[in-house]
């Protein structure tokens, strides 16, 4: 059995005609006809049989089919990586992300990009929210994205990059400012502002609003006019993911709350399920799940919180 044997059985497959498939692969019908009869007698199986002047898969062949189909098509990519590596790679990906990553994370993971694949790709880059970038994969406007993992969502895949937890953000000035923590008991009676309705977040702390009886409202989109906003109205506490910096902004600081010391919230890099957008596209995804290593087994905290809605 040999590599050229399996090609010639997968395309045979797929067509189900002698005739059609030799003129794919570019030989002739015998030669065709040997080499899969050669396979099937190193098999002990019948692959194909007979129907009129065409052929039609058995049911070994098709279960032969799945397995080889999986293994030549990762003999493929590693094909086609190896000619990446020594010619470069171009072309353009278009990216969704939300903007909690774009001061850290996501340059870091596209600088290394550039430096495994070279300065030929042209990032496209767009800031939306978490359902503008799921729509926009839908829509065939982005390759990938960098977002929240909505629920129910047929035909995306989501791989992990990287966790943020909840904290509260206030002025260096405010009272609880010198804290190491704080509870979310220790919140009432403050002027809480946190994401407004079109965020994403803001569906997932509603249902810990609730049921932590606290009532806040909506003041910003992002983290960068999260901490503008405490500096600017001294007495305002805002309930916000951690993706600042607590030098990001004079007079900002950020304090973790207790109750949900552990990952509250995830990026995801989310694609079409069995859907190639490009190449590059297909190497970034490769790509970044390698770069980031994100654990097994650990979720946020928003999964386990029934009441959260998406």
């Amino acid at each position: 059995m040999n590599l050229s044997q399996l090609y010639y059985f997968r395309k045979l497959a797929e067509v189900e005609h002698y005739g059609k498939a030799s003129e794919e692969l570019f030989i002739t019908q015998p030669s065709l006809s040997n080499s899969i009869g050669n396979l099937e007698k190193e098999l002990g199986v019948r692959l194909f049989e007979r129907v009129g002047r065409n052929v039609r898969i058995t049911s070994y062949g098709a279960e032969f089919n799945e397995h080889i189909c999986l293994a030549l098509n990762e003999v493929d990519k590693a094909v086609n990586l190896m000619k990446l590596y020594s010619s470069g790679l171009s072309g353009q990906i278009r990216i969704g992300t939300v903007i909690s990553i774009q001061r850290n994370f996501l340059p870091r993971l596209l600088n290394a990009f550039r430096e495994e694949f070279g300065d030929g790709i042209v990032f496209d880059i767009h800031q939306d929210t978490t359902y503008g970038c799921i729509k926009g994969l839908r829509d065939g406007k982005f390759d990938v994205a960098f977002c929240g993992k909505l629920r129910d969502e047929q035909g995306i895949t989501y791989t992990p990059m990287v966790s943020q937890n909840l904290v509260i953000g206030v002025d260096a000035s405010h009272e609880l400012a010198k804290r190491d923590v704080v509870s979310l008991e220790d919140l009432r009676g403050y002027s809480l502002v946190s994401y407004r309705n079109e965020s994403y977040v803001r569906a997932i702390l509603d249902g810990l609003f609730h049921r932590v009886g606290l009532t806040v409202k909506q003041g910003f989109n992002d983290e960068i006019s999260a901490a503008s906003l405490v500096v600017a109205e001294k007495s305002v506490v805002a309930i916000m993911l951690n993706t600042l910096d607590d030098g990001f902004s004079e007079g900002f600081v950020s304090i973790p709350i207790e109750e949900v010391l552990e990952p509250f919230h995830i990026i995801y890099l989310a694609h079409k399920d069995s859907v190639s957008s490009s190449s590059a596209a297909d190497q970034l995804i490769d790509f970044a799940a390698r770069f980031t290593e994100y654990p097994d087994g650990i979720v946020g905290l928003e999964d386990t919180m029934e009441d959260s809605e998406h």
